[in-house]
């Protein structure tokens, strides 16, 4: 049944249509054409949208594109018309604009990705002239955006769904508490207690806050399953400002810690005084002063032996300096792993600052006939950083 007409009567009385501006032309006007050129105007007025980027035939086998204006990709694209465009002979044509605002044509169809192009026409042809133009704007202008087109994963149902949610269980008073920070507060709203990854994965970590505030206790446990046969635990030392690990039952200083150390190659044959370690490279504390050699003195006198005492700006770091004597046996030797005598720290000259400079005396302390003499010695100090303020 054929669309119908609003009825004679009112179509008669009709003087403006309200929606388009246009008017009517009364019964018996004459002349007529003024009124009806106005009529004209206003229906072009109200009709130039639908003619923005709209494909028309201009040849057999070319087409032409009026200007227009549009966005694509959240940009405006302000394009000039075009004519005398070549369409394929004995093909389906296909007409669209990018989202550089450039014209394309193409048999091949549209472009998957349908955020990146504004799709105009699909112009069929035979191999002399043009059949058919069918216009595919309005697959944009009477669309309905999946989730797809909204770059998103999850269904619009799964976003009502946590939008209700929220309605039911947060106020404002709640996401003051949940905006304010790691709080104990905040923790009766919202928690995270712990962060996993795949522990099929090559490295697996856990992370663990198991109390609220600025002082939590925070812990990287760090595995790595191929590698290692125990996990390794990262803490920090509050007290001191370090990061620790533990693994394998021993605790380690990561951060915080650097040595300096002076190497004398060779055979000590005597007493070597004001040799320079070098200068502190970092404000800390010094916290150990280790002693050891390559090749230990062997000598029928048992005491004879070497030390090293170190100094910090010409002052006496210890008060017992590290030694070894023949008493400790032959070759390698080291303080630091339990022979001859360890040093005792002066905690007058323990403080240092950066840039403080630290000299080592080797003495060699001899009453008999050493066989052999002491070789290759290193003196390592230890200097923690100062914790951070």
């Amino acid at each position: 049944m054929p669309e119908r007409f609003p009825d004679d009567a009112t179509l008669l009385a009709s003087t403006v249509d309200l929606d388009t501006g246009a008017p009517y032309i009364p019964t018996g006007q004459s002349p007529y054409h003024l009124t009806f050129r106005k009529m004209l105007q206003r229906m072009l007025l109200a009709s130039a949208r639908a003619n923005d980027l709209r494909v028309y035939q201009d040849g057999d086998l070319t087409i032409g594109v009026r200007a227009g204006r549009c966005r694509i990709a959240g940009d405006v694209v302000d394009f000039e018309s075009d004519q005398q465009l070549a369409i394929t002979p004995s093909d389906t044509t296909y007409i669209w604009i990018d989202d550089t605002g450039a014209l394309m044509l193409d048999t091949a169809g549209l472009p998957s990705d349908g955020s990146a192009h504004l799709p105009l026409a699909q112009v069929v042809a035979d191999s002399e002239a043009v059949t058919t133009i069918t216009d595919l704007r309005s697959q944009t202008l009477f669309h309905v955006p999946d989730v797809s087109d909204l770059g998103l994963n999850i269904t619009a149902d799964e976003i009502n769904a946590v939008l209700d949610g929220i309605n039911e269980t947060v106020d404002a008073n709640a996401l003051n508490i949940l905006t304010g920070g790691p709080t104990t507060s905040a923790d009766t709203e919202h928690r995270h207690l712990q962060v996993f990854q795949d522990s099929d994965s090559e490295v697996y970590f856990t992370l663990m806050n198991d109390n609220a505030g600025s002082s939590a206790n925070i812990a990287l446990v760090l595995s790595l399953p191929n590698k290692l046969g125990n996990d390794s635990l990262l803490v920090p030392d509050l007290t001191n400002g370090f990061i620790q690990q533990d693994y394998g039952g021993q605790r380690y200083h990561m951060l915080g810690v650097l040595t300096q150390q002076l190497t004398y190659p060779g055979d000590l044959a005597s007493t070597q005084t004001g040799l320079l370690l070098g200068a502190v490279p970092i404000t800390g504390t010094i916290v150990d002063v280790t002693l050891s050699v390559g090749t230990n003195i062997a000598s029928a006198t048992t005491s004879d032996g070497i030390g090293a005492t170190c100094y910090v700006n010409g002052s006496t770091l210890t008060t017992t300096p590290p030694a070894l004597t023949a008493n400790d046996g032959a070759g390698f030797k080291s303080t630091a792993q339990g022979d001859g005598t360890a040093a005792v720290l002066n905690g007058s000259y323990t403080s240092v600052q950066r840039g403080d400079v630290i000299t080592v005396d080797l003495q060699r302390n001899v009453s008999g006939s050493p066989t052999n003499e002491a070789a290759d010695l290193v003196v390592l100090v230890v200097i923690q950083a100062a914790a951070p303020n």
